[in-house]
């Protein structure tokens, strides 16, 4: 009878078994009694396991926005609109980008007669500049007039002083008149050989080759129709299509 109860003693004889919770009493025997007092069990207390599903469910949802944030392509448009919304609303100025640098291209065009042969505007992402195609080549021809030349090399001066990191982008466009020429055998090689001609202009005046970029549309982008319903030919609109388009911009700009 008395080994029994000293089989059912508390582990820790130093503790008031009265003041120790039942669930964390521990029996022992004499055997345990002769190698000192057992350790008392405690029970861990915490939220579970859950909690480590819930934080692994957490990570990888950050790593998912994350990497979609990095694949993706911010709207410029969109967020100069809420730039110019955020200013006027606490009361600051906005001042449109490129704006300045507009503002001196179309000093350089007017000053050399030419502001019906040239539209300059800007926008969020550039300054575009727009010239009648003849004003830079003789229709079916390849080879950039010296007054052209001149024109050129006025606004590269004007771009290098105000905007000397930015890029530049020449576009050839022309209209949809076969052409008749003993090398060129498209409309597409004509705009990419005459953009290619422009941007040589450009680089004489100090802008690098990865600064420049070209681009031959050929006819694929008329702005106006080139013939008229009848089916005859259009020769104004023709004017209008045969066009060179040269954008000043910094960092990407939108397509």
């Amino acid at each position: 009878m008395g080994l029994r109860r000293r089989n059912l003693q508390v582990a820790d004889n130093h503790s008031d078994p009265k003041k120790t919770p039942p669930h964390l009493q521990v029996a022992h025997d004499d055997h345990d009694e002769m190698h000192g007092p057992a350790p008392v069990i405690k029970k861990e207390e915490g939220e579970g396991p859950w909690l480590v599903s819930y934080a692994d469910m957490m990570t990888l949802l950050m790593g998912f926005f994350a990497l979609m944030a990095s694949m993706s392509k911010p709207d410029q448009k969109q967020m100069e609109i809420v730039k110019q919304s955020a200013v006027k609303q606490f009361g600051g100025h906005y001042e449109q980008p490129y704006k300045q640098l507009e503002q001196n291209l179309k000093k350089v065009i007017a000053s050399n007669g030419l502001d019906k042969q040239v539209q300059v505007e800007a926008s969020y992402d550039g300054v575009t500049m727009t010239f009648t195609g003849t004003l830079f080549f003789d229709s079916g021809d390849y080879k950039v007039k010296p007054e052209a030349v001149s024109i050129v090399t006025k606004l590269a001066s004007t771009i290098q002083k105000e905007a000397k990191n930015y890029d530049i982008k020449v576009e050839g466009h022309t209209d949809d008149a076969p052409i008749t020429h003993p090398i060129i055998s498209s409309n597409w090689e004509l705009s990419g050989i005459r953009a290619a001609r422009i941007a040589q202009v450009f680089e004489t005046q100090g802008f690098q080759k990865k600064q420049l970029t070209l681009m031959g549309w050929g006819e694929t982008k008329p702005v106006a129709p080139n013939e008229n319903p009848d089916g005859s030919a259009n020769a104004e609109n023709r004017t209008k299509n045969r066009r060179v388009v040269i954008k000043v911009y910094k960092d990407n700009p939108a397509s």
